[in-house]
């Protein structure tokens, strides 16, 4: 408890140190990242975008582009990916599009695999921090871990690592924490009637239309607070 208390109030502070980390590789998901950037090159996406980082149930959103108009999306969920690999992968993924804001969803595979909370709030403090180093003015949406229903043993832990995502986005404006189990699940936990699909684990369209509701006034709201800095960009 002690450390997990200790790991809450590190969150209201960046590092000094801001060097580069070293080049990240992974052969689960070089090919998905060398994908990503050669569509860039063949099509280069708009800077000052909204950015989806993070695993499957981004990637597999595939109304997003719609549900979130009029704002430029860009689409970087991969895999079933753990915050080690969005945070490597973060200077081939996420800096180079200068987002405007970031919806980050990822750390319930972590945790699912063995992971701690502690690690996993300490990996997204550390996204946060290298976001805002490179682009200041940029925005980043928070999203909760899912409690899936076949996650249901991981998710004291998933718990944990959610209240320390609302610590960091207490401690900084540049972050909202947006909690999408409400929107999947029952009150008891239970998972809403079709909102999830067979798998038990990634949300179905009904499901992304439920979250939609929460996580759209976050967008809205963190697109406004950066209109000046980002008016005739």
């Amino acid at each position: 408890m002690l450390r997990f208390l200790a790991l809450l109030l590190a969150v209201t502070g960046f590092a000094a140190d801001v060097t580069k980390p070293a080049a990240f590789s992974s052969s689960k998901y070089d090919k998905d990242i060398a994908a990503f950037e050669a569509a860039d090159k063949a099509n280069p996406p708009p800077t000052g975008a909204l950015l989806l980082s993070g695993a499957s149930s981004l990637r597999l959103w595939k109304t997003a582009a719609r549900d979130f108009a009029p704002y430029p999306l860009i689409n970087r969920g991969f895999g079933g990916s753990k915050t080690t690999e969005v945070l490597g992968y973060m200077d081939r993924i996420t800096l180079p599009y200068a987002p405007r804001v970031v919806i980050f969803h990822c750390g319930s595979n972590d945790i699912n695999a063995g992971d701690t909370a502690e690690a996993v709030i300490a990996r997204v403090t550390e996204y946060h921090r290298r976001l805002l180093a490179a682009h200041p003015q940029a925005r980043l949406v928070l999203l909760s871990t899912t409690q899936a229903p076949s996650r249901r043993a991981k998710w004291d832990e998933m718990k944990k690592a959610d209240a320390g995502f609302r610590a960091l986005a207490a401690a900084h404006a540049s972050v909202t924490f947006v909690d999408i189990n409400p929107a999947l699940n029952l009150p008891d936990g239970e998972p809403r009637p079709g909102h999830y699909l067979k798998d038990a684990l990634h949300p179905s369209e009904a499901g992304y239309a439920a979250m939609l509701k929460v996580i759209r006034p976050a967008v809205d709201a963190a697109w406004q607070a950066t209109e000046a800095a980002f008016k005739g960009k």
